[in-house]
């Protein structure tokens, strides 16, 4: 399995992205994987606390170019744009508590999948990185306008319009990072604060009103309409191919 889901304990349950021979970047497989899980998860009442990591090193490296790379319209990139950006609003959405926990390198779409969740854990080694206008596009899974949630309009401006990879001290910095930890097995001290399920999933009703969710996803669908229409740039393909030259 490319996504593998499981308990950490009685009410802490964690799903991780499994290619780590690939540095966990997200295929059609990986797609269809975290949406079958997260819509299986949501309904579970016993969880209080959702992780999110990966296998291996790193946490993820976004969109798996070499899956992608056939995708030349607008067209063709909605169909890997629009069901990503559904995973990312089962994650925004979902009723416990969910955590990145970074274990490595999140870069691409990695970074938007960390923007998805409420908290972010790091082991403060790799690097995060919106690195998506280096391929002359913009995210595309709805990461931007996640992100403005987590650091706030200019702080995202700065993570996303320069393309920057930043270290995890300076993602703390931000914002965006809001603990560091030494091992993975911490994070289930950090998920112990959280009380029974029953009560963090009615504060999450709570704090994420139905008004939010609506224009949350607005600019989410936009950020995908953005995205789809550069990737069909000649710019793009340019781009595309010379990162996958260099990889051979």
């Amino acid at each position: 399995m490319k996504v593998i889901c499981q308990k950490r304990s009685a009410h802490v349950t964690e799903i991780i992205l499994n290619r780590p021979e690939k540095r966990n970047a997200v295929d059609f497989d990986v797609i269809k994987q975290l949406t079958d899980c997260l819509q299986r998860l949501k309904t579970d009442k016993t969880i209080s606390v959702l992780v999110i990591r990966g296998a291996g090193e790193s946490f993820c490296s976004g969109g798996d170019l070499h899956s992608f790379h056939s995708l030349q319209t607008k067209e063709d990139a909605l169909t890997m744009l629009s069901p990503m950006c559904e995973v990312l609003k089962l994650i925004a959405t979902f009723p416990a508590i969910t955590v990145s926990l970074l274990n490595g390198t999140a870069v691409g779409g990695g970074a938007e999948i960390a923007s998805a969740t409420d908290y972010r854990l790091s082991l403060n080694r790799g690097v995060l990185g919106f690195i998506q206008g280096n391929l002359h596009i913009t995210t595309g899974w709805g990461g931007a306008s996640l992100l403005k949630k987590r650091v706030g309009k200019e702080n995202a401006l700065s993570m996303l319009a320069t393309a920057n990879k930043f270290t995890m001290a300076e993602a703390y910095d931000f914002g965006f990072i809001q603990v560091f930890i030494d091992d993975v097995s911490e994070v289930d001290n950090w998920a112990r604060q959280w009380i029974d399920p029953e009560v963090v999933q009615a504060y999450k009703r709570v704090l994420h009103t139905k008004k939010e969710q609506q224009e949350l996803f607005l600019a989410m669908d936009e950020e995908i309409e953005a995205c789809a229409s550069l990737w069909e740039s000649e710019s793009h393909h340019l781009a595309v191919n010379t990162f996958l030259t260099k990889k051979k």
